[in-house]
């Protein structure tokens, strides 16, 4: 195929990352993308920008393109050979740095990254010597460096080897690249501790004084936990491993502030290991955090906070820690996403001496409700820093004592009604969702004080009185009040409320549904009396509301719940209710089900009517069946799907040919017509025909086959799903049955279908078989062209117009080849006779004008002419991906004679 422009890769790309399966399915494989994109990146009239974007193809989808490890394997090999073409050329340098990071992410997504690897061992080789040479550019070491860092990540230990190599290179390193060098070497040595402290050979010091070869092997075994590890080194050992830590800490003041966080942490790790080593190595370093306002920086304070406590932490540097984050969280200079993660570090504060485990959240000792008074919510606040600030404070005023933590609530109450109240002035979804929150937060702590709780459902049933759409939210309120709270007293009181609510309302038609809902909901606890509601519906039936299809399903869902439930409401209400619904209501299906719901409860006992209508719990097979089926071990096999060994039937291809396209009003100019027929003919179906073959077993059970049902399955994405196929019976007696297969390929590429039956014997059981599959070949997508009785001359001239518009150009898919047919003049007449027949526009001894069409629209023209002992065959066509099949389909017709 010809090369692509940047405006054709720039569409490409997007059309792939839009929908990538989409694209492969009506574009070709992967692979013929991937060969194009190889392609293109030698070609040089492409840009650098186009090769970087087309690059990030690779990066962004490797597993989609390369989708085996030999694929990744090439595609390495080829980016490398790439990059050894164009050298270390600065005016390149984005290029180049595009073409490492594209390799390494090939080589890991595809799992080809290893020793048995060429392209692996090439790969690591030029980034070592990238990275050891001071004369490469700056972007191409501090790339080396970057790529390094990540192989080390995903096989921990790799360079664990090179430290002295690695430790040079960072000390030699003066430019801005010495940022990529030190975290490079940080990660190295983190990981080297870890896996000698896992049993690893060799010792620290031969460690941090080697520089051999790679540890290919590294990263194959499971890591342990931090607190599981231990290193003991030698006296020795221990100080050339503090010096070097203490010469890294001291210049990361050099590095942006997410790298000092990072290096921290591992070099964090690297000392937690070593328990011979003091923490107190860092102590410097938390002058410098303490006093940052960077999120990132105080997330590393946290962290070492974390892991060495009052090993590095004084009850002095803990309370000024935890009043620094009290102080940012409410710092109104910070953005609100930065006051939140302080907040969240709040909850989550590592203590010197913690009480839990730290996984949940819990409160600081040190955190009173005075030091926290200033995180109290108010109304100007963004919704995610309300109701942060609300659970934070919630959970101070609980766990603490006296007048302020009353006060607190006292606030945080007024604070929730507060939003109840704009939730009623001026409504809207957001105010809404804060307000139910607020409230649900607020239950969750202070649940089990009378008096707030009973101002809260006070807001609440007021709000449901003024706008009974709210029924949604109150209901979810509920949900989580009775699944979470430890104490769900409260939400059985606002249950109970809230059902007097609405059933002392008046019936009003357009909130009719949304109380219904509410009842439906409440109908499901034991706990709440249904007396109320059951009066309600009564009501509701003699003044004739109950209204269209959806009223009467809600209703009919709250006698279901009723039925469910343990102890049940009496039985007599319920019947009385369902026959009135059943009586009175103009739904036909409203009507059927309270009838049916009627018949289990005058028939059934309250432990199988629970089991009956139980939403997919367990049932007791055996209980159902003595009483509804009459214990007939008979109707579970009926319902049973049985697998048979031997498939009693099959499809036989029928040899035959689809009747060819009807050829619409003919038009005067050859030229027009075939420009019609190139890109406005409408593409036929391809319809292959079979006969359905009864092929036994002579058992007499399988003599006749009733509701057979045929299933296709095609594993290429190239065609459409396949519908099924149904026949109602299928006799050994009787003739086969041809069946037509419709297929809609979105490309014409051969398949293969995998077909299976259900069908039922006469005893009356369904089975299913697997029948042998279907082969779709390459010349059964062939299809005549739509042409016109037109005489021989005419139809000559139709195939040269179609010749030259099939002519291919710079930007379209149109191909053109030539093969040669070792067939002697006398042959070559009986073989087009043979294959072609159908397809032949125009033709004399030994010349013959050829065109075929492919679903859904695609066109091949042949122009065959005899060559002295030989057939000469020229190829056009309006797809390229065609001439491979095509190819390998005249090989065989060739073979064949």
């Amino acid at each position: 195929m010809a090369s692509r422009t940047r405006e054709g890769w720039a569409s490409v790309a997007a059309a792939f990352r839009s929908s990538p399966s989409a694209f492969l399915s009506t574009q070709g494989p992967a692979e013929a993308l991937l060969a194009d994109l190889l392609q293109d990146l030698r070609s040089e009239r492409l840009g650098e920008q186009t090769k970087v974007s087309v690059l990030t193809l690779l990066l962004e989808y490797p597993t989609l393109l390369c989708p085996d490890a030999k694929a990744g394997q090439e595609v390495a090999t080829a980016l490398l050979s790439l990059f050894a073409q164009l050298g270390p050329a600065p005016r390149q340098a984005g290029l180049c740095r595009h073409l490492l990071f594209a390799t390494g992410t090939v080589l890991v997504a595809t799992e080809a990254f290893g020793e048995g690897c060429p392209a692996s061992r090439g790969y690591l080789a030029l980034l070592l010597a990238l990275a050891a040479d001071p004369h490469a550019g700056l972007a191409l070491r501090t790339a080396a460096c970057e790529c390094l860092r990540e192989l080390e990540s995903c096989c921990p230990g790799l360079l664990s080897r090179r430290l002295a190599a690695l430790r040079s290179w960072q000390e030699r390193e003066a430019s801005v690249a010495h940022q990529g060098y030190t975290l490079l070497y940080g990660a190295a040595l983190r990981n080297a501790v870890l896996r000698l402290a896992q049993g690893g050979p060799g010792t620290l010091g031969e460690l941090l004084a080697g520089d051999g070869g790679l540890v290919w092997e590294a990263g194959r075994g499971a890591p342990g936990a931090l607190d599981q590890l231990l290193l003991l080194p030698s006296p020795g050992d221990l100080k050339e491993l503090r010096s070097v830590l203490a010469a890294l800490l001291d210049g990361s003041y050099l590095l942006s502030p997410a790298a000092q966080s990072h290096l921290l942490w591992q070099l964090a790790q690297a000392v937690g290991v070593v328990r011979t080593l003091s923490p107190a190595l860092f102590k410097a370093q938390l002058v410098r955090l303490f006093g940052t306002a960077e999120a990132g920086l105080l997330h590393a304070a946290l962290q070492l906070k974390g892991l060495f406590t009052d090993s590095l932490f004084t009850a002095e540097d803990e309370a000024f820690l935890l009043r620094r984050l009290v102080g940012l969280a409410q710092h109104p200079a910070l953005p609100a996403p930065v006051r939140l993660f302080h907040l969240d570090g709040l909850l989550h504060f590592p203590e010197n001496r913690p009480l839990g485990s730290g996984a949940e959240e819990g409160l600081p000792v040190l955190l009173t409700p005075r030091a926290a008074s200033g995180l109290f919510p108010s109304l100007f606040q963004d919704q995610g820093t309300v109701l942060a600030r609300l659970n934070l404070l919630g959970l101070v005023c609980t766990e603490s004592e006296g007048p302020l933590a009353e006060q607190g609530a006292g606030y945080l109450l007024e604070h929730v009604l507060a939003l109840g109240r704009a939730v009623a002035g001026r409504g809207g979804a957001e105010p809404t969702r804060l307000f139910f929150r607020a409230a649900f937060l607020f239950a969750r702590y202070f649940g089990s004080r009378a008096q707030p709780m009973a101002e809260l459902s006070r807001c609440l049933l007021e709000l449901y009185r003024q706008d009974c759409r709210l029924a949604p939210h109150l209901t979810d309120l509920l949900d989580q009040a009775w699944a979470l709270l430890e104490e769900p007293a409260w939400a059985g009181s606002l249950a109970c409320a809230l059902q007097g609510l609405v059933v002392g309302l008046p019936l009003r038609e357009e909130a009719l549904g949304w109380h219904l809902k509410v009842l439906a909901r409440l109908a499901k606890e034991g706990d709440v009396p249904q007396g109320p509601t059951v009066r309600f519906l009564r009501r509701l039936v003699a003044a004739g509301q109950l209204g269209g299809w959806r009223s009467g399903q809600v209703v009919l869902s709250i006698c279901r719940n009723w039925m469910r439930l343990s102890p049940p409401p009496p039985p007599a209400r319920t019947a009385d209710l369902l026959q009135a619904v059943y009586a009175a209501h103009g739904d036909v299906d409203v009507r059927d089900r309270a009838r049916f719901y009627y018949t289990l409860l005058a028939n059934l006992s309250g432990e199988k009517l629970a089991a009956v209508l139980a939403p997919g719990g367990p049932v007791k097979a055996r209980t159902l069946s003595s009483s509804i089926v009459a214990d007939s071990e008979s109707f579970v096999a009926a319902l049973t799907v049985h697998r048979a060994k031997r498939a009693p039937l099959r499809l036989q291809r029928v040899e035959g040919s689809s009747p060819p396209p009807e050829a619409p009003r003919a038009e005067d100019d050859e030229e027009r017509y075939g420009r019609w027929l190139l890109e406005s003919c409408p593409a036929a179906p391809l319809r292959l025909t079979f006969q359905l073959v009864h092929t036994g077993p002579s058992d007499p059970r399988f003599d006749r086959l009733l509701c057979v049902v045929l299933r296709f399955a095609c594993a290429s994405r190239h065609y459409a799903p396949v519908p099924d196929v149904c026949v109602p019976c299928l006799s050994a007696r009787r003739p086969p049955r041809p069946l037509t297969l419709t297929l809609q390929p979105r490309c014409p590429f051969p398949t293969q279908l995998d077909v299976s039956a259900v069908y039922t014997t006469q005893e009356g059981l369904t089975r299913s078989s697997q029948l042998e599959p279907l082969e779709v070949a390459f010349p059964d997508l062939f299809l005549p062209l739509a042409v016109p009785a037109w005489p021989s001359e005419k139809r000559q001239r139709l195939f040269e117009a179609l010749w030259q518009q099939l002519r291919p150009g710079r930007d379209d898919p149109h191909a053109e080849s030539l093969v040669c047919w070792p067939v002697p003049p006398p042959s070559l007449g009986a073989l087009v006779e043979r294959h072609f027949a159908r397809y032949v526009l125009a033709g004399q001894p030994g010349s013959y004008a050829i065109g075929m069409a492919l679903p859904p629209q695609y066109h091949i023209l042949l122009r065959v002419r005899t060559v002295e002992d030989v057939a000469r065959v020229q190829i056009r066509t309006d797809n390229w991906k065609l001439l491979p099949s095509l190819n390998a389909y005249f090989q065989s017709l060739v073979e064949a004679g």
